[in-house]
């Protein structure tokens, strides 16, 4: 499989040498071909996980990888066993709220509304957290030099009547530092669910794990008040493929979630 990574760079390197040649020859030609492959670059980053499901499921083409098949529609992952099949889903979990926000009344709330969630499943299912710390020595410089900047900017005014607003976004910054160099470490977390089902065909299978999926996804998303979406195309063969090994550093991180 190309991923849609690989084929937004080649389009980008194929527009630089359009242009390269464009302007070095004078070619209207490599000039338009240029900008088609900037296009279609921008097309296939930001919409390639709808177009190429929609190019399997009209060729039919089923990506198989060791005992496991990935479907035409890429919206689930196959597995054959000796009295039938077994399919998975898997499913975006995001998060808006932080325990670190809440007084312990709504800690306690946060906790009820997991316990309620769990409780109020049917099916297996597992939740996976991939926990990263976050880097912030950029971000902590950033924050330092616009600090400086205010306090540089306050001591030329002066006794004026904009003293106030700039003594305002000092102690903004004074907070924001306190808070990442005093407080907890700042982590980047990504949740996923997925679920399994069992038929004796592979289209009872499927049928199952969609339904599966869809009361996971309702009953997650109003018992924690988080966004749920399925996955599809690399979304899920990422997460999938994280069950065994998953990136060791940031960086690698944020490479594979490009």
């Amino acid at each position: 499989m190309i991923a849609n990574r690989a084929v937004t760079i080649g389009a980008l390197l194929g527009g630089i040498i359009s242009i390269v040649v464009s302007i070095s020859q004078d070619s209207e030609i490599f000039a338009f071909a240029s900008a088609v492959f900037f296009f279609f670059s921008i097309v296939v980053w930001k919409y390639g996980y709808v177009l190429f499901p929609m190019f399997s499921r009209a060729t039919n083409l089923v990506e198989v990888r060791g005992n496991y098949q990935i479907s035409p529609s890429r919206d689930h992952i196959l597995k054959k066993s000796s009295g039938g099949y077994f399919a998975t889903k898997f499913l975006e979990v995001q998060f808006y709220e932080s325990s670190r926000d809440k007084d312990n009344a709504g800690v306690h709330h946060m906790f009820e509304s997991f316990e309620k969630a769990i409780s109020s499943l049917k099916y297996i299912v597992k939740i996976s957290l991939m926990i990263s710390p976050l880097e912030l020595s950029n971000q902590i410089d950033e924050l330092k030099t616009k600090r400086s900047a205010a306090e540089s900017k306050r001591s030329r005014m002066g006794d004026t009547s904009e003293i106030t607003k700039i003594d305002r976004e000092i102690a903004y910054y004074n907070r924001l530092l306190d808070r990442l160099t005093h407080g907890e470490r700042s982590v980047e977390i990504l949740a996923f669910a997925s679920t399994t089902a069992f038929g004796l065909t592979k289209e009872e299978a499927v049928s199952r794990v969609k339904r599966q999926a869809k009361e996971v996804q309702t009953i997650l998303s109003s018992s924690l008040g988080c966004d749920i979406t399925e996955l599809k195309d690399l979304d899920m063969i990422r997460c999938f493929e994280w069950d065994s090994f998953f990136p060791t550093t940031q960086e690698e991180l944020k490479d594979e979630t490009f």
